[in-house]
């Protein structure tokens, strides 16, 4: 694999920043908003579909005298009601998400981020006008399959294109550290679930706001080593791969 970090080039600008930073966060939303479209969407129709049967059926136990399954009948409505509404209420937050603009999508990574909309501004700038670097942390494959988008390192800025979309000035970073991050899934047709762990480069500012992306060992570290270079009062653990509640530790003493 090439190194993680590498000088952006112009034509890698244009293609992927040529409206700005923030207006392509937007895009890469609106595209995820469209898969939860489709999704609730079904399990909306199949609830209702499901509250349509189960009143028909109530109605029948209703003139059949059965007061048992009356009872079971609006049970099951409200089950199917249940989960309509929380499918309704997924699509109201996704379009209010997709309809954001990039000025309001710089006001929400600002306060995520705990700086304010000027800081976003010059991370912009200094992305678009100034040289600066991307930050790749897993093969070409392995990011599509994950959904991972390459990062970005400036003068005074980083950003590991999170779910949050967390940028940090690099003179706030308190920590960067290797994190072993373990999910527990469905293995195939095997009764139960087992564990998966996978390896994160995790990133602290010094006002409690943290970012993380996966990695490899070797990226991880080429990351964590160029920021140790610049920053020598950065903890990094080490060097040693934790796991997140010794992260977390690190960031109750910040």
């Amino acid at each position: 694999m090439e190194k993680c970090v590498s000088v952006m080039s112009e034509e890698y600008k244009r293609k992927n920043y040529g409206k700005g930073v923030f207006n392509s966060v937007r895009k890469k939303t609106a595209k995820v908003s469209f898969g939860v479209y489709i999704f609730f969407g079904v399990v909306f129709a199949g609830c209702a579909y499901g509250i349509y049967w189960s009143l028909g059926q109530t109605e029948r136990y209703r003139l059949a005298g059965d007061e048992d399954s009356v009872g079971m009948g609006y049970a099951i409505m409200a089950f199917f009601a249940v989960f309509a509404l929380i499918s309704l209420a997924s699509i109201i937050i996704t379009i209010i998400r997709h309809k954001r603009g990039a000025q309001k999508w710089k006001e929400v990574c600002a306060e995520q981020s705990g700086y304010t909309v000027r800081d976003m501004d010059e991370f912009e700038y200094q992305t678009m006008n100034t040289e600066c670097r991307t930050i790749r942390l897993l093969g070409t494959a392995k990011a599509l399959a994950v959904g991972q988008s390459d990062g970005i390192l400036t003068r005074d800025y980083i950003y590991l294109a999170d779910a949050h979309h967390v940028i940090l000035k690099l003179a706030d970073l308190s920590a960067a550290c290797l994190v072993k991050q373990t999910v527990r899934v469905k293995a195939g047709n095997i009764p139960g679930k087992k564990n998966f762990s996978y390896l994160t480069v995790m990133l602290l500012g010094k006002n409690g706001s943290s970012t993380m992306a996966e990695c490899s060992q070797e990226t991880g570290k080429e990351l964590i080593d160029i920021l140790k270079q610049d920053y020598p009062e950065i903890d990094t653990a080490d060097g040693e791969v934790i796991l997140p509640e010794a992260f977390d530790e690190l960031r109750r003493k910040k």
